[in-house]
């Protein structure tokens, strides 16, 4: 029977090995990165089909130089890896067509959490970093809802920063359209006022200058 303590374990040896194996930290660190700004900046206020759009492209990125690893190191034969990695590719592919087509399910599955957690951790065992074994992938995916709560707590407690810089930009464009309405206006009544009193001098004149060549 596998206990929580050797699950644990195994989870702790991948996390590390993706921040400090130089072989791998070139994929990771990106896609960490991405990870925390999507989720923390981007995404936090709305989802949108163009974050899904933009997620599924980093997402196929990955997975092609999973498939490019696996090519050159003439590892193709390794069905768990291949498998995985075609499993990635494909799922991004349909997010982007989906996204595309702005259909529901791109947003439900171009989360940035999902597939950035998996792609890191998968990371290690495609380049052969982590053994791949039972207790390593179970690790993976028992720790998954874990590592999803810690950041949604993090994501709660983060202040409103991002929403508050919108809220100040909005009012100061709010205030400058108001500006300029209000100058447009004042710039039209003058010019009105300007050409009511030079063709009603010229219509008194006219008529003025009529009446007297009648007389």
């Amino acid at each position: 029977m596998i206990d929580i303590a050797t699950l644990f374990q195994a989870f702790s040896t991948i996390f590390i090995s993706t921040l400090t194996n130089v072989e791998i930290i070139w994929i990771t660190y990106p896609v960490y990165i991405t990870w925390f700004a999507m989720e923390f900046l981007v995404e936090r206020k709305e989802f949108k089909y163009s974050h899904s759009l933009a997620n599924s492209i980093i997402f196929s990125w990955v997975s092609i130089d999973w498939l490019r690893h696996l090519y050159l190191n003439n590892e193709l034969s390794d069905y768990n890896k291949l498998l995985i990695t075609l499993f990635f590719l494909f799922l991004s592919l349909f997010i982007l067509i989906a996204s595309i087509k702005r259909k529901k399910i791109a947003k439900l599955l171009g989360k940035t959490g999902f597939f950035s957690y998996f792609q890191i951790m998968f990371t290690p065992f495609i380049y052969g970093a982590i053994e791949f074994n039972y207790i390593n992938f179970l690790s993976v995916i028992i720790f998954f809802p874990l590592i999803y709560m810690v950041v949604y707590v993090i994501d709660k407690l983060l202040p409103e920063f991002i929403e508050e810089e919108e809220k100040k930009f909005e009012e100061e464009n709010e205030e400058d359209i108001n500006n300029f309405a209000e100058s447009n206006l004042q710039y039209n009544q003058q010019n009105y006022s300007n050409y009511y009193n030079y063709y009603r001098y010229n219509y008194g004149n006219y008529y003025g200058n009529y009446y007297r060549y009648r007389r």
